[in-house]
């Protein structure tokens, strides 16, 4: 299939690649949709129940991105098993990756960000031994359990949330003096005492043998630190966006997000950006999944002319 040419091209399987890849297809242009391994779903393959997801009753991200996948093959959607390693412009693009070449006359970029991490002391040897990024998957291991939850957003939150229904306590370390999650959210933790709040506050190192014992607590403003028992760190500190397969030519902002345009195209004629991955991305997931609907649509309209 290598050398094939499409009229567009969407790289990245989450919500929102599955999404633009969806819409393109009902405009009636050719589509290709890369996605590493071939596994759609990206981040939220790990939430147990989409919060703000316009349905009838509870979605998880497994359940969206399997629908959307049988929804893209039955309208004709190459799905190409392949990581895309760079992109270049041209009147038609040239993705090249490990497995190939294809071409395409427009591209939309939807590779979301990754989870960021903790660098700190025995953070990373701990890594998969109590420390994780998934409550929906590792939650259950911490019955009557003591954790953490590093952050302070909407991830955060609400992943401690779940944490809740399983743990003792559920001790929450932001760095910042206020939270910067919905209102909901904060009005839950704030109003159970299960929840043990830290405000601007980092872990300094996290603490264990063959396992997570507890973390070290630096309180920033005092200076002081304090190790907070714990079987379980869950981190939710930010993300870090997976954009390195667009050149220096597309512009990013300080942290490495793409600017786009009000369109979501980027400084590279014909390629645009959407979902997390995109500077000014508002981080819902209605809000990538509008985006990538719009970009969709104005590539697949420039195919016409």
């Amino acid at each position: 299939m290598s050398g094939t040419s499409f009229d567009i091209a969407v790289i990245g399987g989450g919500i929102a690649g599955l999404t633009a890849a969806h819409h393109a297809a009902l405009a009636g242009v050719s589509v290709a949709h890369f996605v590493e391994d071939g596994l759609p779903g990206g981040l939220v393959m790990n939430v147990g129940a989409l919060d703000g997801w316009p349905a009838a009753g509870p979605v998880g991200g497994a359940e969206l991105a399997a629908g959307l996948l049988a929804q893209n093959e039955e309208l004709g959607v190459t799905l190409v098993p392949s990581r895309i390693d760079t992109v270049a412009g041209g009147a038609l693009k040239t993705l090249s990756g490990p497995d190939g070449a294809w071409r395409a006359r427009q591209v939309i970029v939807a590779t979301g960000a990754a989870l960021g991490t903790l660098d700190v002391p025995g953070a990373a040897r701990l890594a998969g031994r109590g420390v994780s990024h998934c409550a929906w998957c590792d939650g259950g291991l911490y019955r009557d359990a003591e954790v953490v939850v590093a952050g302070g957003g909407d991830a955060a939150l609400s992943e401690a949330i779940h944490l809740g229904q399983f743990a003792r306590a559920v001790t929450i370390v932001t760095r910042g003096e206020t939270f910067r999650a919905r209102r909901r959210y904060v009005s839950q933790v704030a109003g159970d005492e299960r929840f043990r709040l830290r405000w601007a506050s980092e872990i300094v190192e996290v603490l264990g043998g063959d396992g997570v014992e507890g973390v070290r607590v630096r309180d920033r403003e005092a200076g002081s630190e304090e190790v907070v028992a714990c079987r379980g760190l869950f981190v939710f500190v930010g993300l870090v966006p997976n954009a390195g397969l667009l050149g220096p030519e597309v512009a990013r902002d300080a942290s490495g997000f793409v600017v786009t345009d009000a369109a979501f195209e980027t400084a590279l004629p014909g390629v645009f950006a959407v979902g997390a991955m995109r500077a000014g991305y508002g981080g819902r997931l209605t809000q990538g999944v509008a985006e990538a609907t719009s970009a969709a649509e104005r590539a697949a309209a420039r195919c016409d002319d």
